[in-house]
C-alpha cells in the first residue's frame, strides 16, 4: 500500500507532445549537401517569394549555424531575413512574404530563449502582440491583421503562445501557466500545447492530484505518442505523491508499450531516449538497441550520441567509448561534443574549419539575401 508522502520530484519541464521531423537532425554535413542541391536545381536563378525551397534553406540555415554554437552568427542573419521579407512586402504588397516572416520571427524568440536573452525575448514578444487577442501583431517592421493572414493566423498565435508557456515554465511562473487559461481563446484550451503545460505548472506547484486527474484525462482521449507522454506525465505525478508504486507500474506498461511500438517519428523516438533515461534502463535491453538502431537507420547523430553517452555514463563499456569517440571526431554538435568532452572527460579541442558543404551553402544564401 502506497503512503502519500511527498518528495521533491521535479517535472520535466520541456513539452513533449511537440512534433518532430523525422529528419530534422540528421548528420550535419548530409544535411548541408542536401541543402547546396537543393539550392542549385530549384533556387538559384529562381527566388520567388512562393518558393517554396528558398523557404526552407533559409529556415534551416540559422538552425545549423545555432547546431554548432555559433548563436550570434544565427541571431544576426535571422534579422537580416526579417528585414528581407519585410523589403519584399514593401516592394511587391505580396501577402506571401508577410507569411515568410513568420518562421524567422518565432526562430528568433526561440533563440532568445535558448541564449538566455530575456530582455530580447519579452520585447519581440512584445512586438510580436499577438497574446492580447486584438487580431493584430507586428512582423519585423509590417504592422499585420488577422484578415491579411488568413489562415497563417492560427500558425502564428500557436506558435507565440507555445513559446510564451514554454518560457514561463522554464523561468518557473508556473501561476502564468494556470492563469493564461483566463486569457486564451476557447478553442486552444483543449491543445496540447496548452494541456501539457498545464499539467506540468500543477506538478511544479505541488498540486500532484489535479495533474492526475488532467493527465487520465487526456490519456482517455489520446493515441500512440501523446497518450504515452500523458502516460508518462502521469508516472511524473504519481512520484511527485511519493506513490512510487503505482508510478513503477505506468513506467512498466509504457516501457512494453514501447518495445512494440515502430519508432517511426522523432518524436517517438526522442520519447523512447528519455524513457531509458528515466529508467536508467541498459543498453542490452531491446529498447535501448531499438531507439540506437532507429538513430544510425536514419543518421541522427546527434540524438544517437547523447542517447549513447548517458548510457555509457551509467554503465561504462568500451566499444561504446569507441563510438563516442569515432562521433566526438567528426561531429558538428557543439551541444554534443560538449556532452562527450564531459562523459569522457576530454579537453576541449580546437573547433574545426568549416566543411566545404557549409562554406557553400552559406556563400548562396548569403549573397541571395544581400541581394534583396
Amino acid at each position: 500500500m502506497d503512503i502519500e508522502v511527498c518528495k521533491p520530484y521535479k517535472p520535466k519541464l520541456k513539452r513533449l507532445t511537440e512534433k518532430r521531423d523525422l529528419n530534422s537532425l540528421s548528420n550535419l554535413e548530409d544535411w548541408c549537401e542536401e541543402m547546396c542541391l537543393a539550392f542549385d536545381k530549384d533556387v538559384r536563378n529562381q527566388s520567388s517569394s512562393d518558393n517554396k525551397t528558398l523557404h526552407w534553406l533559409i529556415n534551416a540555415y540559422p538552425l545549423i549555424l545555432a547546431y554548432q554554437g555559433k548563436t550570434q552568427e544565427s541571431e544576426l542573419f535571422l534579422h537580416r531575413v526579417i528585414a528581407y521579407w519585410s523589403d519584399k512586402f514593401l516592394q511587391d504588397e505580396n501577402n506571401q512574404n508577410l507569411i515568410n516572416l513568420i518562421d524567422p520571427t518565432i526562430n528568433l524568440l526561440r533563440l532568445y530563449k535558448l541564449t538566455n536573452q530575456h530582455s530580447a525575448y519579452l520585447k519581440l514578444m512584445g512586438e510580436i502582440a499577438i497574446l492580447d487577442n486584438t487580431g493584430k501583431a507586428k512582423l519585423g517592421s509590417i504592422n499585420v491583421t488577422k484578415e491579411i493572414l488568413g489562415e497563417q493566423w492560427e500558425i502564428l498565435h500557436l506558435a507565440a503562445i507555445d513559446e510564451f508557456l514554454k518560457f514561463s515554465l522554464l523561468r518557473s511562473n508556473f501561476n502564468d501557466v494556470l492563469n493564461f487559461k483566463k486569457v486564451i481563446p476557447a478553442h486552444l484550451k483543449s491543445n496540447d500545447v496548452y494541456i501539457e503545460a498545464n499539467v506540468t505548472a500543477l506538478m511544479s506547484l505541488g498540486k500532484h492530484k489535479e495533474a492526475i486527474q488532467l493527465s487520465w484525462k487526456e490519456i482517455s482521449k489520446k493515441t500512440c505518442i501523446k497518450n504515452g507522454i500523458y502516460s508518462y506525465r502521469l508516472y511524473e505525478a504519481f512520484m511527485g505523491l511519493g506513490k512510487q508504486s503505482k508510478a513503477k507500474t505506468v513506467m512498466k506498461h509504457l516501457i512494453s508499450n514501447m518495445e512494440k511500438t515502430p519508432l517511426d517519428s522523432l518524436s517517438l523516438l526522442t520519447f523512447s531516449s528519455l524513457i531509458i533515461e528515466t529508467e536508467n534502463l541498459p543498453p542490452s535491453s531491446h529498447l535501448a538497441k531499438k531507439t540506437l538502431n532507429k538513430y544510425i537507420e536514419i543518421k541522427d547523430e546527434f540524438n544517437y550520441g547523447m542517447t549513447l553517452c548517458h548510457l555509457y555514463k551509467n554503465y561504462p563499456d568500451e566499444d561504446n567509448k569507441k563510438k563516442i569517440l569515432n562521433l566526438y571526431n567528426k561531429t558538428g554538435y557543439e551541444i554534443l561534443k560538449n556532452r562527450i568532452e564531459s562523459t569522457l572527460n576530454i579537453k576541449k579541442e580546437i573547433k574545426k574549419e568549416d566543411s566545404i558543404n557549409l562554406k557553400k551553402i552559406s556563400a548562396s544564401i548569403n549573397q541571395l539575401i544581400s541581394k534583396g
